[in-house]
């Protein structure tokens, strides 16, 4: 599973649109398009699922800590190449 996130890096030029752009990306409305568009799992409450994802049964979400697997990007990134992962 690929975990998609967001943020605004301190040095943004257009740090207000950047802003805008991630509160829209957090609307009902951009959640649907990625949930029904790319069998993304949304992360606005009462948004549609896609059909594929809502037959596997209710998404069932675990703690996890990114930043505690960069260690490992290293090894990740050699298994990717020899898998040919572009």
């Amino acid at each position: 599973m690929n975990i998609s996130g967001g943020g605004l890096v301190k040095s943004a030029p257009n740090r207000a649109n950047a802003i805008r752009f991630l509160e829209f990306m957090t609307t009902h409305k951009a959640q649907e398009a990625f949930a029904l568009g790319n069998m993304e799992y949304p992360v606005v409450a009462d948004t549609p699922l896609h059909p594929a994802l809502a037959a596997m049964g209710k998404f069932r979400a675990e703690p996890v800590n990114a930043a505690g697997n960069l260690d490992k990007t290293p090894e990740a990134l050699q298994i990717m190449q020899r898998a040919g992962w572009n």
